[in-house]
């Protein structure tokens, strides 16, 4: 059966213009060459220092009849993306702007659903739909984001833009960073963390017993603060959710408070992360 749900916390930030792959090569980690309509992959825009400002989808679309480049950027800090990457456009024949334009969430086979649907990383059970309406039966946002978290893919947030590299929350996992397409903003830290030695810190999925924590918080191990959670989304029996963790804190255990009160789970991931 085919579900839906209204991604109205998010919006699409979308790059015209005849410049607009060269433009945008030069400051997502993702390959544009390997773009398309009906399928997202993963990108990242970092800063100069290699710090996530976004993580998200990445596709092809229509503007205007004009041919565009999207990313489904999270509401509360789409205007603050929007500004600071025309700040980046200087002499490219590039236009960029905030879509009025609808995200449906789909779980299941969208079947002939009107207008552009996009299946999620190549997967088969989710796709977006841009623009328009479908007949199906609804689900929660929460429903949305427990796949988001189960399926290992990273959200940044007004609360956590700027925290992380790109390999700390699974980029290169997920295939969402070229290390053979040149030079991008960051591009320097986020080749310096492949190619000189390990990654001492990666994205973990966890369980906890109560509510989800906030995007930010704290994870605590025995030596103190482990890291720092990504996402969360509350389920039937308390929470699920991504952290940012040091490996040398590994096996654990991991609490969501320093006095160890509220225990944390370790749970797999789809992908192998390298420990």
């Amino acid at each position: 059966m085919l579900h839906s749900v209204p991604l109205d916390d998010h919006r699409v930030l979308a790059v015209t213009g005849r410049d607009r792959a060269p433009f945008l090569q030069g400051q997502l980690t993702q390959d544009i060459a390997v773009v398309r309509p009906d399928v997202t992959v993963m990108a990242g825009w970092a800063d100069a220092k290699g710090r996530l400002r976004f993580a998200g989808h990445l596709f092809s679309t229509a503007v205007d009849g004009e041919d565009a480049l999207a990313l489904l950027v999270p509401a509360d800090l789409a205007e603050e993306l929007l500004k600071q990457l025309r700040t980046y456009v200087l002499r490219a024949k590039a236009a960029i702007a905030l879509l009025d334009r609808t995200v449906i969430g789909l779980m299941g086979t969208p079947g002939s659903a009107a207008g552009q649907a996009i299946s999620i990383l190549g997967g088969t059970d989710r796709h977006l739909l841009l623009g328009e309406t479908v007949k199906a039966a609804p689900c929660t946002r929460s429903d949305w984001q427990l796949a988001d978290i189960r399926a290992g893919i990273p959200e940044i947030r007004a609360t956590t833009t700027g925290r992380f590299v790109p390999q700390m929350v699974n980029l290169d996992l997920l295939g969402g960073i070229s290390f053979t397409k040149g030079c991008y903003t960051g591009q320097e830290i986020v080749a310096r963390m492949k190619y000189l030695g390990r990654i001492k810190r990666r994205m973990l999925r966890f369980s906890a017993p109560d509510g989800p924590p906030l995007a930010g918080a704290a994870l605590h191990a025995g030596r103190g603060v482990a890291g720092q959670v990504v996402s969360s989304v509350p389920t039937a029996s308390g929470s699920e959710f991504l952290a940012v963790v040091m490996l040398d804190d590994l096996p654990g255990p991991f609490h969501l408070d320093d006095a160890g009160t509220r225990p944390a789970r370790r749970l797999k991931l789809p992908y192998e992360v390298p420990l």
